[in-house]
């Protein structure tokens, strides 16, 4: 064929003929010739042809795409369809009892829902009603200390502006805490001369701290005049008038630090406000490190370093260690009692008596 491919045919077959023993003959590739099959011819009378494969014509059965089973086939039961529609009326018109008590028992949960919801609905506006009169309570207690800070707060701004306004130590001292103490102090820091005059302008910070678990203390931070800022620590007294600390604002020394520390007057204690570090300069008298600690120290706007020590075994030695510790080490603010003894060698140490005070404010007269 065209195509190359091998046609399939059904060909006659007598199946009456006798098996023939098949003959094979062997051909050389180099024969010259190649032999030409012999087709026998039988005569038509002495075929018997039967067909291997016979197919019905499509009219005389019908094609099933699904044969059925064998145990579909034995089934010999008829069914009347009749029979059918009876059983389907019997589902449909069957009567049964209803159950009551299924609704009795839906009614009495709701009923019971709707007596809680009006319990609920009671206790709801009662409640309701206790939080409206907590609530306005609140509010007038809140009204009433919002009108009580503000006019604390005149009160504050109204003491600064006389203190800074004030000239003398007369007028001054009338603000400040502790009066009786400060005012000796006052007058040997001014050496009798007039408070200079800055004039107060306007606060720039006002806000409380707590100093101790003392909730009475105000930091305040006010320009002047002369556009200078100053930062001042205010105390409301038992009377709720401010008091202004005036040791802290004016950062007092009993002497000037540059001063001590150039002298040093041997044989007396002082307490100065100064800025305390850990250090490790041991010499001369201190230059063993089991017996003392050692502590840099510094005061504000001076130049000078003194090394202050303290015996490691000594109360005040553990109470500035343990300042630090809460510091994290950095350098903290206190007021500390220092004396020059006689004799010392060392130029820069002195010896550390006492830890008055672990700030740079009293909170309490000092003895």
């Amino acid at each position: 064929m065209a195509d190359g491919k091998k046609r399939f045919e059904l060909i006659p077959v007598d199946e009456s003929a006798p098996n023939e023993t098949p003959v094979i003959r062997l051909q050389s590739e180099n024969a010259p010739q190649r032999a030409q099959p012999v087709r026998l011819e039988m005569s038509p009378a002495d075929m018997k042809i039967s067909k291997r494969l016979e197919i019905p014509e499509r009219e005389d059965f019908e094609i099933r795409t699904h044969q059925p089973g064998i145990d579909a086939l034995l089934e010999t039961v008829t069914i009347n369809p009749d029979f059918l529609e009876e059983e389907w009326g019997k589902d449909s018109t069957g009567h049964h009892n209803i159950p009551w008590g299924w609704f009795v028992l839906v009614a009495m949960i709701l009923a019971g829902a709707v007596l809680w919801s009006l319990t609920g609905v009671k206790k709801a506006d009662a409640q309701a009603h206790k939080i409206r009169v907590t609530t306005e309570s609140v509010l007038g207690n809140d009204a009433k200390a919002d009108q009580e800070a503000g006019k604390l707060i005149d009160r504050i701004e109204a003491t600064t502006r006389e203190f800074f306004d004030s000239t003398s130590i007369d007028s001054a001292v009338r603000f400040v805490r502790q009066p009786d103490r400060v005012r000796p102090l006052m007058e040997r820091y001014y050496a009798g001369l007039l408070i200079p005059n800055s004039r107060h302008f306007k606060t720039k910070l006002l806000q409380p701290i707590t100093l101790d678990n003392r909730a009475n203390f105000w930091m305040t931070s006010v320009e002047l005049a002369n556009h200078q800022t100053r930062n001042l620590i205010i105390e409301i007294d038992a009377n709720g008038e401010p008091r202004i600390d005036w040791e802290t604002l004016v950062c007092y020394q009993p002497m000037n630090w540059d001063s001590f520390a150039i002298k040093r007057p041997a044989g007396s204690s002082l307490d100065f406000r100064v800025y305390i570090e850990p250090d490790n300069f041991f010499s001369h008298e201190f230059s063993d490190p089991d017996q003392w600690n050692c502590f840099r120290l510094t005061a504000l706007d001076s130049d000078e370093t003194l090394f202050g020590y303290a015996k490691v075994n000594e109360e005040v030695s553990q109470e500035l260690l343990s300042l630090l510790k809460q510091n994290q080490g950095h350098k903290t603010s206190i007021i500390v009692r220092v004396n020059i003894p006689e004799g010392l060698q060392s130029r820069r140490g002195v010896v550390i008596e006492k830890l008055i005070s672990p700030r740079w404010l009293y909170l309490d007269p000092p003895q």
